[in-house]
């Protein structure tokens, strides 16, 4: 039987009792986390066109979380992943990269209001945590393909999406395998947004939260998708993998979901590839040292960082997504202003021509062959400084990551950032206990009535 068998019949059989206390912990910290980014994004650049252009489709169903009415599901999903990934300060698999709850958590929200007004706590967590492993291990099994041009975030982040709204609904395998084959046949995501910095590239996770409630309503009325979902001759491994799948890894923790305990909480609002080289920035902000002081800094990374996130950066035309897709931009603004903020990334601040000038003139951005070519890790600093000392830095680490996960207090600093940059009023005490009491089976209504 095709993979999609065993996906499937994963997810709707789980109970949250098969989950480890750590992967419970996880799960909900990523909700929080991402309840909070979305918070911030509602009116975030192109969110409140999307909210107009959206408007003719009615004003009727699921909530549009930020206290802008409702919606049909598929389209409170679509405008709730987009406030969700406009900031690029969502969470990640460093390992893919992928953004898992761009496209799994709006869809599953989305349907629970949609589906199981009722729904309890631990119900919809082990719901999401079956959608974000899926999401990774799909993701982790073929590796990214970065090079051809897909977005993993939406081609392995909608199958998890299915998944978990087969768990939610309760479905059998066949139904959630359906599920699937319909999904892959509208399945689709091209990194060109990130290359040409527009405004789309926020709104492809919301693409493909719209696209599962639209598989998951034909499954449910019986509507038959492809059945081999994965290995099939035009099957998601040929199609976006070149043939290369590590079926064997999709079995390692499957019942446990556990690969949700490796997912990273991003401790700034950029992409991630530019976190390692912030880190560094950071180190040479905290010795004293400004723009005023530093001549040159070469930084070696990876060749995915480079074609990423290692294009020249000019303040003068550069847009939001061009500063939240640059290695130069983001080291500047943490040297001279420290770590950088939601804040950093508006249309004013991008303008800024001290941070502009120093990223364009002094920062040199140049692949490491010694690196694995999609790594986020090791980065090198090579610094001269304009009293002619040298210093070298480097680090094998990314903030956020399981291996240097944010402290209590650097995680609550991350929410209070975000729901007061958009004026929320949504204390973050207030949605951190709230989204945590959902261990204990509160009922997802008292999230979505915060989220309204």
């Amino acid at each position: 039987m095709d993979l999609a068998y065993l996906l499937a019949g994963n997810a709707v059989s789980r109970k949250f009792t098969d989950l480890s206390a750590q992967t419970v912990d996880a799960t909900v910290d990523s909700l929080i986390d991402s309840l909070a980014c979305a918070l911030a994004g509602t009116n975030a650049p192109g969110m409140p066109e999307a909210r107009r252009a959206m408007s003719r489709f009615g004003s009727e169903g699921p909530t549009v979380w930020g206290g802008f009415g409702h919606a049909p599901a598929p389209v409170a999903a679509f405008l709730n992943a987009g406030s969700m990934h406009a900031l690029d300060y969502d969470d990640t698999d460093d390992k893919v990269p992928l953004h898992a709850n761009s496209v799994v958590l709006p869809a599953l929200l989305a349907d629970v209001e949609d589906s199981r007004p009722d729904c309890d706590g631990q119900e919809f967590l082990t719901a999401l945590a079956v959608g974000l492993d899926g999401a990774m291990r799909v993701g982790r099994a073929g590796g990214p393909k970065g090079s051809r041009g897909w977005n993993y975030s939406v081609i392995s982040g909608c199958m998890g999406a299915v998944l978990a709204i087969g768990r939610l609904r309760r479905w059998d395998t066949e139904t959630t395998v359906h599920a699937l084959g319909h999904q892959l046949a509208q399945t689709a995501g091209s990194l060109q947004s990130i290359i040409d910095g527009s405004l789309a590239k926020r709104f492809q996770p919301a693409m493909m939260s719209k696209n599962v409630l639209m598989s998951a309503a034909l499954a449910q009325e019986g509507i038959d998708g492809p059945l081999n979902v994965f290995e099939g001759r035009a099957g998601f491994i040929n199609l976006y993998q070149d043939g290369k799948f590590n079926i064997e890894s999709m079995h390692l923790g499957l019942e446990g979901c556990s690969l949700v305990d490796d997912l990273s909480l991003k401790p700034y609002s950029a992409c991630r590839f530019t976190h390692a080289p912030i880190d560094l920035a950071l180190q040479l902000h905290e010795r004293g040292l400004r723009h005023r002081d530093i001549k040159h800094i070469r930084i070696r990374v990876s060749g995915q960082a480079v074609n990423m996130v290692g294009r020249r950066f000019d303040h003068t035309s550069a847009g939001v997504v061009d500063a939240q897709f640059s290695i130069a931009y983001t080291v500047a603004v943490g040297i001279e202003r420290g770590a950088p903020r939601i804040g950093d990334f508006t249309e004013e601040t991008i303008r800024d021509p001290q941070v502009g000038k120093f990223a364009a003139e002094h920062i040199t951005i140049e692949a490491n062959d010694s690196v694995p070519f999609l790594g986020m890790v090791p980065v090198y600093f090579e610094v001269e400084l304009n009293n002619g000392q040298r210093l070298e830095l480097g680090t094998e680490q990314v903030s956020g990551s399981p291996e240097l996960r944010m402290t209590p207090t650097q995680f609550r600093d991350k929410v209070v950032d975000c729901l007061t940059y958009n004026a929320s009023r949504v204390q973050a005490d207030e949605l951190i206990s709230v989204v945590r009491n959902l261990k204990t089976g509160a009922p997802v209504s008292s999230v979505l009535k915060l989220m309204a």
